[in-house]
């Protein structure tokens, strides 16, 4: 799903008809399905998809889906967890239902209850999932289940179907019912459903029927997806929908409509005030350095309540608190709050107002897809930004991001196509990408070894840059206990399974220029391991966390960081009275003309001190690069995984 692109004008009808997936019932049980034992042209795969489906029916505003996979091997049994995510906000899972079908063709109905839990799916990505769990799956069942993801309704969204899948699929099945409503668009002419493809095989093409689509698929291999690669919606095949009128005749007379359409309605909504020219006089005060006036009024932006980033209100609760829609800059001003939209356009009032030429952007998002200018979906430009001009140069500005701190830009927004809006529609820039240093991780260690090989002690970690802004934003979703558990997981995901992690203070969650800092307690059993008279002792704490993503020797897709990124590291480990080092890592350091990593082991007295640095200046690299990438980070593994010997009995002397 993908945000809003078409409001709908008309009311939908009062009486519709009923989903695709509301009227199938379960696929009959073949005795194909309970022989299968194998994927074709892979014998150790862990389960295979007998059955895949997937209903659009935009007048219900709801998708069918239906998955009925098979277990072939005890791996294959982590396929009785399931989670639907759920991307769009506001949407919902209706009408689940689930049944086991055991070896011998007996069936059980699932009588459990769906949980709503978050996903982590990398760097700075989470969602909402739906998750249950079979019970009492073997291997040879056949687990299935088909459910409605309902959207929000008052309005017709742009979507997709997906073709292949982590399993090989024997059979799929895929139908798109168009929208037969009236449609509000911008350009005039009838709206009609169309579509366009991706990475498509040869023989699969989508065929119209009753104003929609439908489209038979079989034998779909897996899609092999590859740590650390670009989203994978880039590479699987697709079909995209999507609605339009006379502006889908041409890809750049569509962006130049759009653009125009975009431009004017900002233009309209900044205008020209005198209560404006006066907040900005007001914030600016008597400060003459340009740099710090337009910090000044981006501060006074972020002022403004933002609504983009709080949780959905009923109609009641609206009425309740009284907000109100702003229509104007000056609404935004005397309200005292906004959407990320409003905020931005704010700011631009405000910027204008204190003499800086001020261009309002709209930006792609590299979440989930990259930027396609042949998709004719003005959703894809999804966000504004500033393009201010000061001392000469140009300063990308991200003012309706909460958190988001002056001269920075959300990682999803940078390296990625923007429309620089003007009154003939603008043109296409690329939004810079953040170096290393605005994204940086800083652990501070102070461990004391015990005889026995445990280790306990304190740790200090600081966030910054879209570090600190990533888990600002996530910890909006969630409670103060649901922050202090997402703290604890992830400073565990660092760590042997075996440590026992606690929050001891937090400081920095409603900042914005300063680090999110946090305190932790730790121990963790068995960390050294005896040899003897001898403790053998990782110095550096921290787990890698990329140990498996560079392992294969070939690739097939490019590396990509979701942003560019430092780790500083500084661990002190006490060690226990009567034990000396008598063996030290040796120093390491690998350079690559984007990457660097240094790490120095140093002993004095009774105390082991490591210093590890990782500098990761690269986002998109080739698969060409990927030799290089895999012998750096294959370095950087052996240098964290090297360990000090201790002996026990002698005097400890300082050395390196």
């Amino acid at each position: 799903m993908r945000s809003i692109p078409y409001c709908i004008f008309a009311f939908c009808l009062a009486v519709t008809s009923l989903a695709y997936g509301q009227g199938e019932g379960w696929q009959p049980v073949t005795p194909q399905d309970l022989q299968v034992k194998e994927v074709p042209g892979d014998p150790g795969a862990s389960a295979i998809q007998l059955y895949y489906a997937d209903y659009i029916d935009d007048n219900n505003h709801s998708e069918f889906f239906y998955h009925r996979i098979k277990v072939l091997n005890d791996k294959g049994k982590s396929y009785a967890d399931v989670e639907i995510p759920i991307f769009l906000p506001g949407s919902s899972i209706s009408d689940l239902k689930a049944r086991t079908i055991h070896p011998d063709g007996k069936i059980v109905e699932f009588s459990g209850k769906a949980f709503e839990k978050t996903i982590i799916k990398g760097q700075g990505i989470k969602y909402l999932a739906k998750t249950f769990t079979f019970p009492e799956v073997t291997v040879g069942s056949i687990v299935e289940y088909k459910f409605l993801l309902m959207m929000p309704e008052g309005a017709v969204y742009n979507n997709s179907w997906t073709i292949q899948h982590d399993l090989y699929t024997v059979k799929e099945a895929f139908k798109m019912k168009s929208y037969t409503g009236e449609l509000q668009t911008k350009h005039g002419g009838n709206s009609q459903l169309s579509m366009i493809t991706s990475n498509m095989p040869a023989n699969l093409k989508p065929q119209r029927k009753g104003g929609g689509f439908e489209m038979q698929a079989q034998d779909i291999a897996a899609f092999q997806a590859e740590d650390y690669m670009p989203p994978e919606d880039n590479y699987k095949p697709q079909v995209r929908f999507f609605y339009g009128g006379s502006e889908i005749s041409s890809m750049d007379k569509f962006w130049q409509d759009a653009g125009r359409d975009w431009y004017n309605e900002d233009e309209h909504f900044i205008g020209n005030h005198k209560e404006i020219q006066a907040a900005a006089a007001e914030a600016i005060g008597k400060e003459t350095d340009w740099d710090q006036q337009v910090r000044k009024l981006y501060a006074r932006a972020q002022q403004i309540r933002n609504l983009t980033y709080e949780r959905d209100r009923s109609k009641e609760e609206l009425k309740k608190e009284n907000l109100k829609p702003n229509n104007n800059v000056v609404d935004v001003l005397n309200h005292g709050y906004g959407t990320r939209h409003d905020i931005v356009l704010f700011f631009a009032a405000l910027a204008r107002a204190g003499g800086f030429r001020t261009t309002v952007l709209r930006v792609s998002n590299r979440k989930e897809r990259f930027f396609d200018k042949g998709m004719f979906s003005e959703d894809q430009l999804d966000t504004e930004m500033a393009l201010v001009k000061i001392n000469g140069e140009e300063v990308y500005l991200d003012p309706g991001t909460k958190f988001c701190p002056y001269g920075f830009v959300r990682w999803i927004r940078t390296s990625t196509a923007a429309l620089k809006l003007d009154k003939d529609g603008g043109i296409f820039v690329i939004v810079p990408a953040a170096p290393h240093d605005k994204a940086v991780v800083q652990r501070l260690a102070t461990l004391v070894l015990g005889e026995d090989g445990s280790l306990s002690g304190d740790v200090t970690v600081q966030f910054q840059g879209s570090e600190a802004l990533e888990r600002r934003l996530d910890a909006m979703q969630t409670d103060e206990a649901g922050r202090k558990k997402s703290l604890e997981d992830e400073l565990k995901s660092w760590l042997p399974s075996a440590a026992i992690v606690e929050v001891k203070e937090v400081s920095g969650w409603d900042g914005e220029d300063d680090p999110l800092k946090v305190q932790f307690h730790l121990q963790i059993p068995g960390y050294a391991s005896s040899a003897g008279k001898r403790l053998l002792l990782p110095p550096y704490l921290f787990q890698t966390k990329r140990k498996d993503a560079f392992k294969h020797a070939d690739r097939k897709y490019p590396v990509y960081f979701a942003y560019a990124f430092t780790e500083n590291d500084a661990i002190s480990i006490k060690l226990p009275a009567g034990y000396r080092v008598e063996g030290s890592p040796k120093d390491q350091e690998v350079k690559l003309p984007y990457a660097l990593y240094q790490q120095t082991n140093t002993t004095s007295g009774s105390e082991l001190v490591t210093k590890r640095a990782l500098l990761f200046n690269g986002i998109y690299l080739d698969v060409k690069l990927y030799s290089e990438v895999k012998d750096f980070f294959g370095k950087v593994q052996a240098g964290d995984e090297q360990q000090a010997v201790l002996r026990a009995g002698g005097s400890t002397s300082a050395q390196k």
